[in-house]
């Protein structure tokens, strides 16, 4: 499906959903707060309203992307990032979720097919059945920049617009992640490093080769080593397909080799 026209065409693409993030907006957007006076204050949402307004919603992107078929995904209760950084998403622990998310996902995965696989985030078996089971043959809806790291149609959650992210566009985000890092994840990236230098460092027209070259020498000039790259790679990393093994539910973790560039497993938090 090369063309937005050839990919409206295919009305047997599946539609795989980030059911975490169209959850949470559904969840977030029905909260009620109710004044009972004496200064009491409590929050409200409708569990009824919330399950049509999903169910809304998955038609909605069902016709727009004249979809077959679709599969709402969901993160693991663990993650395997946490194991290379405890500080992953750490944050995250202090914030509360909306009133009715928990029953919403816990309905969601009685009642439509869904998806979760041990250790990963929702991101993260989306990446692999796109680039896996479902290649070139899915569309992706999501609202997470992340996902632009897996190469697939995508429709965003944000503004309802379809794009096509080929392979080169795909490992460019990736190492975009890699440089500037991730302040809503929780990891940092290569210091003095934001969206304007990692536009100047890469070029998305690249191979991977290169631009990997580029992420490594901009780390190292800023008197970072090539552990440290590893190490953030792998927290920015959306796996793809063969980067898991289903056997033992563990990733393959990002381990590109290019010439001296090879990581040398010295950061015990990056092997």
């Amino acid at each position: 499906m090369k063309t937005l026209n050839s990919f409206l065409k295919d009305n047997k693409k599946m539609m795989l959903v980030d059911g975490d993030l169209l959850a949470y907006k559904v969840a977030s957007a029905l909260e009620e707060p109710t004044d009972w006076g004496n200064d009491q204050w409590t929050l409200h949402c409708d569990f009824g309203v919330a399950k049509q307004i999903f169910a809304q919603n998955l038609k909605y992107y069902m016709d727009k992307t004249h979809a077959g078929t679709y599969l709402i995904v969901f993160s693991d209760m663990l993650n395997f990032r946490k194991q290379i950084d405890d500080s992953y998403k750490s944050y995250r622990k202090s914030i509360r979720k909306p009133v009715c998310y928990k029953q919403l996902r816990d309905w969601l995965m009685k009642t439509y097919p869904c998806k979760s696989l041990p250790n990963l985030e929702a991101d993260d078996t989306i990446g692999i059945l796109a680039t896996g089971q479902y290649k070139d043959k899915c569309v992706i809806i999501s609202g997470d920049k992340d996902m632009r790291t897996i190469p697939a149609w995508h429709c965003s959650i944000i503004d309802n617009q379809i794009e096509k992210v080929d392979l080169k566009l795909a490992d460019y985000h990736f190492c975009t992640q890699t440089l500037t890092g991730d302040q809503t994840d929780g990891y940092k990236g290569c210091v003095g490093v934001g969206h304007v230098k990692a536009s100047r460092v890469l070029n998305p027209k690249n191979s991977i080769d290169a631009n990997w070259k580029a992420v490594i020498e901009e780390y190292l000039r800023n008197k970072m080593t090539v552990d440290d790259a590893y190490h953030q790679s792998r927290l920015a990393r959306i796996l793809r397909f063969g980067e898991y093994n289903l056997k033992t539910k563990k990733p393959k973790l990002w381990s590109y080799k290019y010439g001296q560039y090879k990581n040398t497993g010295t950061n015990k938090k990056a092997s």
